[in-house]
């Protein structure tokens, strides 16, 4: 399961994978929430943890995910992926293509530091191999 964090810094969501992640998780947990930012007239400032509490995440999860940012490119301001799985780096690169932001890639060790780049404003740059 994707579950909303609630100590994220203000201006910034964030959501923790749970266990198993499947495919219509982000439908049901993520989607709505970020909907509901863009119907605000809010840029996304999204943080991701998929950290030690995660068993598996089914493929399509994924997909659906890229599939909502391509829909909502200039939505999204800046994007933190937080892991310590390899398996992920070819994703980010190609979601870092798709999605004008900033994305950038943290070990989960540097959780604190994700939240923070994210509530900055200072224009650091992209940088999806981290």
């Amino acid at each position: 399961m994707l579950k909303r964090m609630s100590d994220m810094p203000v201006g910034t969501i964030g959501f923790e994978a749970v266990g198993k992640v499947e495919d219509d998780d982000f439908e049901h947990a993520v989607e709505p929430v970020l909907r509901g930012e863009i119907a605000a007239g809010r840029k996304i400032r999204l943080l991701y943890l998929l950290g030690p509490g995660m068993r598996e995440y089914e493929g399509d999860t994924l997909g659906e995910e890229m599939k909502f940012a391509t829909r909502h490119p200039t939505s999204y301001e800046r994007v933190a992926v937080v892991s310590d799985e390899d398996w992920l780096r070819p994703a980010l690169r190609v979601l870092s293509v798709l999605v004008p932001g900033q994305l950038r890639a943290f070990p989960v060790a540097q959780l604190p530091a994700a939240r923070e780049w994210l509530a900055t404003t200072d224009g650091a740059g992209a940088d999806a191999g981290s």
